[in-house]
């Protein structure tokens, strides 16, 4: 802020009060040229004081007119005459409030933090954060966050994560705060600076459109310009609020779009504006791609941003190619294959004899096969959507999408003749055979010669990479195609049939020893009870029911499997009698929150499954990692369980509802599944075992577990300590295959 040198009286003012060392509105009451001070008068308290002249700049600044000082987020066009308004990525500003409160009271050297964010004398803290993550970890009745290690470790790559910034400054772990007894008076500048940062994303990224000036989200974007303002006055140096480019980026961006707002509204009154237009998501999605495919260099170098970059046209073309408007919705990250997803019930008696049929057209050719390759070309002929068993529609509206629906099935009719080739190809079951032996090969090489506390992270990491530079490098495409040189199909279908081959190469041999403990997950028990039911504390009780209703909301509103069921609608009703139903509406940034509150009947069956849960658990040391997949399928045919939640779900409703086994047993298990995913987090006894929920990328997992080993004078140990992974060599490999045989 620029000094003033010459006052007049009745000038407005900031006083620093050296009560309370804070700026203050004021205005300048007297002035004596003689003896060289002038009186100023807080407007706030009446109260005055007299300041020297040639102490003005320490005490005395300018009024912060916002309307003055702001008047630039917007100029004209002098060619239209149509006004420009300045708007700074709302969501580059999140990551930046972020990134200043990760730089706030560290503790790391001593009186040497980067930033040092106090609101009201209350310190804005990176280790509140911190300790949110820690409780968590301690205790499993913890309230629940989404916080994990990639969320407090920050590396180059995951600042640029919008999705790490929301879960961090959200009013999940602003909550948190609040319960946590250690953090609770403490961190009280840091949830008001939570809450802020959380109403300014919600509102810029919400899909509720605006229409009209009179919407309540204006008036708290104003709310939100006028705190970070007031803050910032009070600072008593610069480290004490968050950086002047951040400020200035995030009251740039409010007031950029609430004057666009104003504009737009009072030349086109009857229009609506959609507030999460304005980000620049998609790109900032883009940016965070290239920094991860960087790989372990923090810093960019544009030879290494170009190969990056060329890797990601590589797979994104190739996934480009499965995209269209008869396929379905593609669930792929952008980086590689994912399965295109068209929602069906489930595999119908007549697919089954279908399936069937087409085995048996080949065996004889699959009987020459060696197991390996067998079950490769297995997975691949019964897979409708790679043969393409797609039905295209024979008419259309348009002449267009007529000729793209004609050009899809050229394109699939091609494809299956081609893979019809490679099957009566002995040349390829060798060379399936051979990208297995190179890959072990990755596999072995990327083991660390010393092997240290962390030295499944560091293999991990390295094989991720190897293995990602094998498929772009193109060399198993390179050997293909010299075995198929006869055939003349397309470049485009050689490369998609080759790629999902190398692909299902992968996938079958590191799944190709999951199986070896199936006699021992297939000997479960169908009878077994719980010898007693699990009894749990206040606050263990209401984290379970949390997760309860949990999995009732996923199973009435979010799972797609549910949704997609031709007799949903009955289902909804049968589970939704047991529950109630509470919607809390937030008027500030007009969203609705909905909790359920399940009823006592599902509790009781709740409890009754965890108990069983506890008693399967017995065998982890049998079983290793693959003690999830033995309790799943232990609780899939558990005949007391299953008859008990059907008899809950008859008898839930007074209508005559009637639905047959298997559509029960349809609900069964989409509700153990996603109790299974949702409880993992909070299974502690095992944890050796589980993956963590959230757990980071194994290549950030190593350098932030490097990082935060910094050396400080105490010595004090890290606090990350716990691997991702079992220290076992054996239960690492084996967990390291059954992630892959899930994914």
């Amino acid at each position: 802020m620029p000094t003033k040198q010459n006052w007049n009286i009745n000038d407005s003012c900031e006083f620093k009060s050296p009560k309370d060392n804070k700026w203050h509105a004021a205005i300048i009451t007297n002035i004596n040229s003689e003896a060289q001070t002038f009186d100023v008068t807080i407007l706030s308290n009446k109260e005055g004081w007299k300041v020297a002249i040639v102490s003005q700049d320490i005490y005395v600044r300018p009024f912060y007119d916002t309307q003055i000082h702001w008047t630039n987020y917007k100029t004209i066009n002098p060619i239209t005459g149509i006004p420009w308004f300045f708007i700074s990525d709302p969501t580059h500003v999140f990551k930046k409030l972020r990134n200043n409160l990760s730089k706030s009271h560290t503790g790391e050297g001593q009186g040497r933090n980067v930033r040092e964010i106090m609101i009201d004398g209350k310190e804005v803290s990176w280790r509140h954060i911190q300790g949110v993550y820690e409780y968590t970890a301690r205790n499993s009745t913890a309230k629940i966050t989404r916080l994990t290690k990639r969320h407090v470790w920050l590396t180059s790559w995951s600042k640029m994560r919008v999705d790490l910034a929301e879960h961090t400054l959200s009013k999940d772990v602003e909550n948190a705060m609040n319960l946590i007894d250690e953090l609770k008076e403490i961190s009280t500048g840091t949830r008001e600076f939570i809450n802020y940062s959380s109403l300014y994303r919600q509102i810029f990224h919400s899909k509720k459109p605006l229409e009209g000036l009179a919407d309540s989200r204006l008036q708290t974007l104003q709310k939100i310009y006028d705190w970070f303002v007031i803050r910032d006055r009070q600072k008593n140096s610069t480290i004490n609020w968050i950086s002047l480019q951040c400020q200035f980026d995030l009251l740039l961006s409010i007031q950029g779009f609430l004057g666009m707002i104003k504009e737009i509204f009072i030349l086109y009154p009857d229009s609506v504006i959609e507030p999460r237009r304005v980000s620049q998501d998609m790109l900032e999605g883009l940016f965070g791609t290239i920094r991860q495919l960087g790989g372990d260099s923090s810093t960019q170098t544009l030879k290494g941003y170009g190969h990056a970059l060329n890797k990601f046209r590589v797979t994104a073309r190739m996934t480009s190619e499965l995209k269209s408007v008869n396929y379905g919705k593609s669930n792929h990250t952008g980086m590689e294959f994912d399965c295109l997803t068209r929602y069906d019930y489930r595999k119908t008696l007549k697919n089954n004899n279908m399936h069937s049929t087409l085995l048996l057209s080949n065996a004889t050719q699959l009987s020459n096969m060696s197991p390996f390759v067998r079950k490769i070309f297995e997975v691949l002929l019964l897979d409708d959507l790679f043969m393409g068993r797609i039905e295209t529609p024979t008419l259309s509206f348009s002449e267009e999408v007529h000729q793209l629906n004609q050009k899809v099935s050229l394109f699939q009719k091609e494809r299956q003749q081609f893979f019809n080739s490679c099957l009566y190809n002995n040349g390829i079951f060798s060379l399936l055979e051979k990208w297995r032996d190179d890959i072990k090969n990755i596999v072995l090489k990327s083991i660390p010669k010393n092997k240290g506390k962390l030295w499944t992270t560091a293999w991990i990491s390295r094989l991720e990479i190897n293995l990602n530079n094998y498929l772009c490098s193109g060399i198993w495409f390179l050997e293909f195609q010299k075995i198929i040189l006869q055939n003349h199909s397309a470049i485009t279908t050689q490369r998609l049939v080759a790629y999902f081959l190398v692909r299902k190469v992968i996938e079958e041999l590191f799944k190709s020893n999951v199986r070896e403990n199936r006699d021992i997950e297939e000997c479960a028990d169908p009878t077994l009870t719980p010898k007693d039911i699990v009894t749990l504390n206040q606050a263990e009780s209401s984290k379970f029911s949390y997760i309860i209703g949990w999995v009732l909301f996923k199973l009435l509103k979010r799972d797609h499997l549910m949704n997609s069921h031709p007799k949903f609608p009955i289902m909804h009703t049968l589970l939704g009698a047991l529950c109630t139903e509470k919607v809390e509406y937030v008027a500030e940034t007009k969203t609705r929150t909905t909790n359920i509150i399940p009823g006592p009947e599902f509790i009781r069956f709740m409890y009754y499954l965890e108990s069983l849960v506890i008693e399967l658990f017995k065998k982890h040391n049998e079983l290793g990692p693959n003690i999830l997949r033995y309790v799943k399928n232990s609780l899939l045919s558990n005949l007391p369980l299953n008859q008990n939640f059907i008899t809950i779900l008859k008898y839930s409703t007074n209508n005559n509802i009637e639905l047959e086994n298997e559509e029960f047993g349809f609900i069964y298990e989409r509700c153990i599944s996603i109790y299974m995913k949702s409880r993992q987090k909070t299974w502690r006894d095992v944890n050796n075992y589980i993956p963590e929920k959230g757990t980071a990328s194994l290549r950030e997992n190593l350098k932030s577990m490097r990082s935060s080993h910094s050396t400080t004078e105490n010595k004090k140990p890290s606090l990350m300590k716990k691997a991702n992974l079992p220290t076992n060599p054996a239960h690492a490999l084996e967990q390291l295959r059954y992630q892959n045989y899930c994914g």
